[in-house]
């Protein structure tokens, strides 16, 4: 059997990637181009700030698929209110689990977290035009190296690809646990029950524990974010809503800016109904599409990149596509109780 170039290229890359022999690239966290749709993994404050009594978020995002399924993840999570008849009239009390899957290199590398937040928003005056809101977040991981889906250059000959290696690393199957934990803080200023204004920032792997397998490990480095937005009326049926998300984690800078339209749409089948439209730049040179529809408690999102660099590596973002899916109970429509950001 006569193997591509272009094949075994793409496989090796998958064990580099798992191995740790591209650092760079293994010092970020995962990350969504829709970060507004990912509350759990963009700030912990986030937890529990929605209208309604429980929300349920799914995210599935896949990057430079035809590079070998160099990367994807996959996330769930579910938050809700507590003790809403024992604390103070409009102050919440949020907890919540996320669950997230990275995989790269065809599953040869998977990082698997479980997150649990807590997070505490406080009113700052009695009409709640203004509230503070600080959050947590523990999180458990667990990182897995899967030899069965690896290829070592000593399994690669001029006839094809043979069964076995004399590598060690294929016959051990490794593994590695570790808790860290993130926290963020949240700022809210809603002056009508039609325009708000937020911003906020986080720190994720604060007690920077270590990653890689046996001898050789290093520290996750410390990831600092701050994002913001805010929301708008557009004559009687559209709103305007822009936001920014800017993340610094070791060398690595990355900053977020977009805006979208919304425009509802009144008594469709007798159910509510709002579209939604918009771009958002990233500073590696990628535009990001974004459509959604949003259909009585469900709100429906996708985003494909579009990277225009005419310089872009092998390991570089080439293309993704995203998809994002919100469930939320019991929203209220006709009241402006607790008014929260949809991008």
């Amino acid at each position: 059997m006569r193997v591509r170039k272009g094949y075994m290229i793409k496989r090796l890359l998958g064990f580099c990637l798992a191995a740790g022999c591209s650092s760079a690239l293994l010092a970020q966290d995962p990350q969504f181009s829709q970060f507004f749709s990912s509350p759990l993994t963009l700030n912990p404050a986030l937890t529990g700030n929605f209208n309604g009594t429980t929300r349920m978020v799914g995210n599935i995002r896949s990057q430079n698929a035809d590079y070998n399924n160099a990367y994807n993840t996959k996330t769930a999570s579910v938050d809700f209110h507590l003790l809403g008849n024992s604390i103070k009239q409009f102050d919440r009390l949020s907890m919540g689990v996320l669950f997230l899957s990275d995989q790269t290199g065809n599953k040869v590398l998977t990082n698997n977290h479980l997150g649990l937040s807590l997070s505490y928003m406080k009113a700052l005056d009695e009409e709640q035009k203004r509230s503070l809101t600080i959050g947590f977040q523990a999180v458990y991981n667990n990182k897995r190296f899967n030899s069965a889906n690896a290829l070592l250059e000593d399994q690669i000959t001029p006839g094809g690809i043979i069964n076995s290696s004399g590598d060690n690393i294929l016959n051990n199957g490794l593994s590695k646990t570790a808790v860290d934990v993130n926290a963020g803080i949240l700022y809210q200023y809603a002056p009508t029950s039609e325009h708000l204004y937020y911003i906020g920032g986080a720190l994720f792997n604060i007690l920077q524990t270590q990653k890689g397998f046996g001898n050789n490990t290093t520290a996750i480095p410390l990831r600092k974010t701050i994002h913001g937005g805010m929301m708008s009326p557009v004559g009687y049926a559209g709103t305007f809503h822009a936001s920014f998300h800017l993340q610094q984690q070791k060398g690595f800078n990355q900053l977020l800016i977009g805006a979208a339209y919304s425009h509802y749409i009144k008594d469709i089948l007798n159910a509510y109904v709002e579209l939604y439209a918009g771009a958002w730049y990233r500073s590696d040179q990628s535009l990001i599409p974004y459509i959604g529809v949003e259909w009585n408690y469900w709100r429906l999102g996708y985003t494909n990149d579009i990277n225009f660099s005419n310089q872009i590596t092998a390991g570089q973002l080439r293309y993704s596509n995203e998809v994002s899916l919100y469930y939320t109970l019991n929203k209220d429509r006709s009241s402006a109780k607790f008014k929260c950001p949809v991008f």
